[in-house]
């Protein structure tokens, strides 16, 4: 009776000559990796047992499956003001195939709104990318400056940064989104940037002894699937201060009628009104209110109030703002003439809240 053996299989002796151990990584056997199968026939003739017969080896070498994920981390917008400078954004690229590969990237400006924002209104300036050189998950200027992921290990995963500059012009509510895309290039070669690889043997026939290449990497934000990249988006919201200014006049008293329907006649007091209100997200520091004494106007010394009573610093010019230390003087008429410019500074106006300065001048 003859009796066959198959699946004599070399496989584990090539995987422990290649440094692998028992444990099969996610991403499968690397690619490269020759894999040997023979048959061997055991027989008897009149009940002696024959020298077995082996079969020619059926030899292949594994292909490179190429697959990755990009990947925002941050859990939501990037919260930025106008003017805002190096602001990151940050990815995670990983290696799901099975071969060593090089990542180049590419950061564009998005047509969609990150985080389901309604809208896409600005562009940042300047945008840099770069990869986490010593694996902290931060980016950390004058260190990480490299531009692409180098020689990534099949599973493993490296941070990756888009950083981008806030124009001043920008108000508050107003996004800017971006799509980073990876796209896989060869490694092999520490230290040196490998081509991006465009070409998928996927659709080719199979040749046993070649390592040929086939894209399994699904559609990313900007990407399709099986093109051998990846990508995901992120982005910046502006969150600002939102300032309106009014300002009112109205006459509480002349010399004829009193506080009784004034009217604005010379002697007449003029109250001005100057409100500032804060309608953004965010509150405004160090505002500055600046207001010129009308001409045929004197200011009324003490006559400032501001809300909130306590905070606001309240100068005077005398030079038309050149200098802010002049100290006013009452004449009889509690005026005084010499006051060119007044200037009230706020510390902050939060969202949603108002600063107020009122003054009176006398009619001349």
């Amino acid at each position: 009776m003859n009796t066959k053996r198959f699946g004599r299989v070399l496989l584990a002796t090539v995987l422990a000559l290649a440094g692998f151990s028992g444990a099969a990584l996610a991403a499968g056997t690397q690619s490269g990796t020759g894999i040997d199968n023979y048959a061997t026939v055991d027989y008897t003739v009149g009940g002696i047992p024959q020298t077995p017969v082996e079969s020619d080896t059926a030899s292949f070498v594994v292909d490179n499956k190429i697959d990755l994920l990009v990947a925002t981390t941050d859990g939501a917008i990037i919260s930025v003001v106008p003017g805002d400078t190096l602001r990151v954004q940050t990815f995670t690229v990983t290696n799901e195939g099975n071969t060593v590969q090089d990542y180049s990237f590419l950061a564009t400006d998005s047509a969609t709104p990150a985080f389901g924002e309604a809208s896409e209104d600005f562009d940042a300036v300047n945008i840099q990318i770069f990869v986490d050189a010593n694996g902290n998950g931060a980016y950390d200027a004058g260190t990480d400056i490299l531009t692409y992921a180098d020689e990534l290990e099949p599973d493993s995963t490296r941070t990756v940064f888009v950083l981008g500059d806030i124009p001043l012009v920008q108000v508050d509510g107003d996004v800017a989104s971006y799509d980073l895309t990876a796209t896989t290039a060869v490694g092999g070669t520490a230290s040196s940037q490998g081509s991006d690889i465009t070409t998928d043997d996927a659709a080719s026939a199979d040749v046993a002894s070649t390592v040929q290449t086939v894209f399994a990497d699904d559609a990313g934000t900007t990407d399709s699937a099986t093109d051998g990249k990846h990508s995901s988006k992120d982005g910046y919201k502006v969150a600002s201060a939102s300032l309106t200014v009014s300002k009112t006049a109205d006459v509480s008293s002349d010399p004829i009628n009193g506080g009784t329907n004034p009217k604005a006649i010379p002697g007449a007091t003029m109250d001005y009104a100057i409100d500032v209100a804060n309608t953004g997200a965010t509150a405004a520091t160090n505002v500055v209110v600046v207001d010129q004494i009308p001409v045929n106007t004197a200011f009324l010394v003490a006559s400032v109030v501001t809300v909130p009573a306590l905070g606001p610093t309240v100068e005077y010019s005398n030079d038309s703002g050149a200098s802010w230390t002049y100290s006013p003087s009452a004449g009889g008429d509690g005026s005084d003439t010499s006051v060119t410019h007044l200037r009230v500074t706020f510390a902050s106006i939060g969202s949603g809240s108002t600063g107020e300065a009122d003054f009176q001048v006398l009619i001349q």
